[in-house]
């Protein structure tokens, strides 16, 4: 599975229509992996224990258990082509973590729920290079 950039407004209109809950992770000025944690977090509406790591991520995506029961999740990824830019490697990751979680729910581990994830817009065309200082 990969994630492609997609027009959002017909994900989220279909994913309403059909009684998911969408969550809308909006990256604008987000530009370090800690910054980028607590957007999760928030966005995920994840409980105050959230680790703030990729594992803890990857963690709270196969659970969320908080939240409340649906069909399936539909989360919205927007203003994301900073981030791509400015963070390139934690941006392949972050989109590593989740396909996986997508993968996931579509095996069935998810109790029968679905996941899925929109990436609104476009993106960089190239992967860039590293800004400079980037750690």
């Amino acid at each position: 599975m990969t994630l492609d950039p997609q027009p959002l407004a017909p994900a989220v209109a279909a994913a309403e229509e059909a009684g998911w809950a969408v969550l809308r992770l909006d990256l604008d000025g987000v530009r370090s992996k800690a910054a980028l944690m607590r957007r999760c977090g928030a966005a995920l509406g994840a409980p105050e224990y959230f680790g703030a790591n990729w594992d803890a991520l990857a963690d709270a995506l196969r659970d969320l258990s908080w939240l409340p029961d649906a069909p399936g999740r539909l989360v919205a990824v927007t203003s994301w082509r900073g981030y791509a830019g400015e963070r390139p490697d934690d941006w392949e990751t972050l989109r590593e973590v989740l396909e996986e979680a997508v993968d996931f729910w579509r095996e069935g581990e998810g109790g029968g729920a679905a996941l899925a994830v929109v990436l609104a817009g476009s993106g960089p065309k190239s992967r860039p290079g590293p800004a400079a200082g980037a750690a």
